[in-house]
């Protein structure tokens, strides 16, 4: 670490950052295949719903659990109102 930054005061206490020097930074190792299998793997998790089982295309929202349709059904059912 080469420097940090405080700012400001708040309940938990001051916001700290910390500064690094870039020309000591070595390069992250490179994601093996195993690596991005159980990335693919992680974000497949993400995207299924527990309860339905279908795959979205977005993330299920951890403050829900489920999908949206899952947390809050249609009450009128799959028509629609009348």
């Amino acid at each position: 670490m080469a420097a940090q930054v405080m700012r400001g005061r708040h309940r938990r206490g001051p916001l700290v950052a910390y500064l690094y020097r870039v020309d000591l930074a070595v390069p992250v190792r490179p994601m093996t295949s195993r690596k991005w299998g159980a990335l693919a793997l992680a974000m497949l998790a993400r995207r299924t719903c527990p309860r339905c089982r279908i795959t979205y295309s977005y993330c299920i929202p951890t403050s829900l659990g489920t999908c949206v349709p899952c947390a809050y059904p249609d009450p009128h059912g799959p028509e629609g109102s009348h």
